[in-house]
């Protein structure tokens, strides 16, 4: 897949630019009032810069499960904690349940993962065989220095890394 990043500066203010688009998350009218904002710029109706950024790349990082942690270990992720439980985990809570099956356990950190609301916006996960993929949803450097800590037996982390700013092009519609 390929990101293609738009930074938009203008004079409104984020709640003016949001009334102007109507931006909400998985909606066509968004999209719509979003286009219409951009033909808005390009006619001289509305001043700003715009630049687009392609060829950007998320960070991602690796949690590797080798065997079970340990009731009530616990790791850091973006100043989130994400703690070990025996039984009843609370995934919004960021909790996971531990596993002697190694795909098991990852795919309970994942879940927990992409259920913690304070992670919502900043991180997803994936996981497969033992091995949970963390990728930032913003790409860039900036994203390589994300959080990631942990203090769980039987796992081991890498840290965020691969996040490139891709190629800015600026438009001057001043």
């Amino acid at each position: 897949m390929s990101i293609v990043r738009i930074i938009i500066d203008t004079d409104l203010s984020a709640i003016g630019f949001n009334s102007v688009c109507n931006m909400k998350p998985g909606e066509l009218e968004g999209a719509n009032a979003l286009s219409s904002y951009f033909a808005s710029l390009a006619g001289g109706n509305q001043i700003g810069l715009v630049d687009v950024v392609t060829g950007a790349v998320q960070a991602r990082a690796t949690i590797t499960s080798t065997g079970t942690a340990t009731n009530n270990e616990t790791m850091l992720l973006c100043n989130v904690t994400l703690t070990a439980k025996t039984s009843g985990a609370v995934s919004a809570n960021g909790e996971f349940n531990i596993s002697a099956v190694v795909a098991t356990q990852a795919t309970n950190m994942a879940l927990a993962i992409n259920s913690v609301a304070g992670l919502s916006g900043i991180v997803t996960a994936t996981s497969a065989l033992g091995v949970v993929t963390i990728t930032s949803i913003v790409p860039g450097k900036l994203s390589n220095g994300l959080q990631l800590s942990e203090a769980l037996g039987n796992v081991t982390a890498t840290a965020f890394s691969g996040g490139v700013n891709g190629t800015a092009f600026r438009l001057d519609l001043r």
